[in-house]
């Protein structure tokens, strides 16, 4: 139980990240603002695409997103 709750945790707190990021994505996509890069987390990258310009990704440490 003890590793579900921290897998539970861990998956609420990217969920969190990703929906305050796509608030700033949103609205710099609206008024034409060239997004390079949409993560979650910081330091090596694990996984990214890039799709119309923009490489969406995370990163190893989740503990916020740009």
């Amino acid at each position: 139980m003890y590793i579900a709750g921290v897998v539970v945790v861990a998956v609420g707190i990217l969920l969190s990240i990703l929906l305050h990021e796509t608030g700033h994505f949103i609205p710099a996509k609206l008024f034409k603002v060239h997004v390079g890069q949409f993560m979650v987390g910081f330091g090596k990258t694990l996984w990214s695409r890039k799709i119309r310009g923009t490489e969406f990704g995370v990163k190893a440490l989740p503990l916020g997103g740009y």
